[in-house]
């Protein structure tokens, strides 16, 4: 396939010194190999397959998604070989896109851009640095070829060699000196629901019960949650979260669950293998909250969740929440899930419910050319205003004043 062509310029790619110590990976016997096609995928597929551990880069899911997204123009999986044999991955596709230069919710610019973006959880395989290196070193050659403008790698723990490579091999033009990170949370399951509740802080357990209470009252008990994973429910799954969704401010935000042809075929992927876990919280009969999931393995991957702005006071997003996580320890036999995974970014519900983090960062790297570069260049001061901004507002306790503001605003449709 043929790649976009880009005015490049001589730069300093590979550093002469680079913090993260790494070796060449050529030194190691290892090569690379860029996949850019379906059949391709399929021809390393029992590899994939014994390395997949997260439902973003399980491989059908992976090639159904490359299939049905309009903005994905090809896939786009470097595979790292040692001797021959395949030692490790990233799972990647080209995509059109926008560059969002963003302060706050207010975006300022954004330029049309063809990134190279890998899934999150895209890195399969051993995490070596010799492995990272010579993973790394391929993407530079694509971006150098004009295959994209920008790579971006999601999920990457700092420290890891990954992250240490991401960072430090590209030179200093092309590099993300601001890396985003996010906490990510995640819930290991106690032994008895009892066990669970107990977790919880007094306060935390008599607002619970405080908010239930209120809902149940206002809704003179009619209040039920219904479990719709099966094929056979999935048309009244996507129209009744839909309900609750639109109303919403991450649907003023563009995201969120929306329900596009996309999203149905890789839902209904999950339904046909028993995987999808799709909680719809009813009052009076109308959804009016919702919590949609993956279960892969042991852990429960929440992908979705949202409720009806308009009853916020009586918490029906935290109802639906607790009442389906002690319904799990009622089905643990036959679920056997282990672990709920929030997912990035933090949130009131993910403090009170995790009891494990960690940060994760999002890393750029741009073309080592005159478009790269630009972008990079563009790209810093906006990020940098942003988060001075950021720390002003904290310090004087105005962002959660801020943010609710513009949530509001988003949800009413006013932006």
């Amino acid at each position: 396939m043929a790649a976009q062509k880009s005015m490049s310029v001589a730069l300093d790619v590979f550093p002469k010194r680079n913090k993260a110590d790494l070796s060449d990976p050529m030194s190691s016997g290892i090569t690379t190999r860029v996949i850019r096609t379906i059949e391709e995928i399929e021809e390393i597929r029992g590899t994939w397959e014994s390395w997949q551990f997260h439902p973003n880069t399980d491989i059908d899911f992976f090639i159904t998604n490359i299939k049905n997204d309009p903005k994905i123009l090809y896939p786009h999986v470097v595979v790292a070989y040692r001797d021959g044999e395949p030692e490790a991955l990233l799972a990647g596709r080209v995509v059109e896109s926008r560059l969002d230069l963003k302060v706050g919710y207010a975006s300022f610019l954004s330029p049309r851009v063809r990134t190279l973006a890998f899934a999150y959880a895209g890195f399969l395989g051993a995490e070596s640095p010799e492995n990272c290196v010579a993973l790394v070193s391929q993407i530079l050659e694509s971006l150098k070829n004009g295959e994209a403008d920008i790579a971006v790698l999601k999920g990457v723990r700092p420290g890891s060699p990954l992250f240490e490579t991401a960072l430090h091999v590209p030179g200093a033009l092309v590099r993300d000196h601001f890396p985003a990170t996010q906490l990510h949370r995640r819930m290991k399951m106690h032994e008895s629901v009892q066990e669970f509740q107990q977790s919880l802080s007094g306060v935390d357990r008599r607002e619970q019960k405080r908010r239930a209470k209120k809902l149940l009252q206002e809704f003179s008990n009619d209040v039920r949650i219904e479990c719709l994973s099966r094929p056979a429910d999935l048309d009244r799954m996507f129209r009744d979260v839909d309900e609750v969704a639109r109303k919403t401010y991450q649907r003023g935000l563009g995201a969120g669950f929306v329900d596009t042809p996309n999203l149905r075929q890789l839902i209904k992927l999950w339904a046909e293998r028993d995987r999808l876990r799709a909680y719809v919280l009813y009052a009076a009969g109308k959804p009016c909250a919702f919590w949609i999931g993956t279960l892969y393995g042991s852990t429960f991957h929440g992908d979705f969740m949202a409720f009806d702005p308009a009853l916020g006071k009586c918490a029906p997003g935290m109802y639906l929440l607790m009442r389906t996580i002690e319904g799990l320890y009622a089905d643990q036999q036959d679920c056997r899930v282990t672990d709920i995974d929030w997912g990035h970014g933090d949130a009131e519900y993910k403090e009170m419910l995790g009891n494990q983090s960690w940060e994760e960062a999002t890393i750029s790297i741009f073309a080592p050319t005159v478009r790269g570069v630009s972008l990079n260049a563009l790209r810093s001061p906006v990020i940098l205003f942003d988060r001075y901004a950021r720390r002003v507002l904290e310090r004087t306790r105005l962002l959660p004043r801020i943010k609710k503001a513009w949530r509001n605003r988003f949800a009413q449709g006013r932006f």
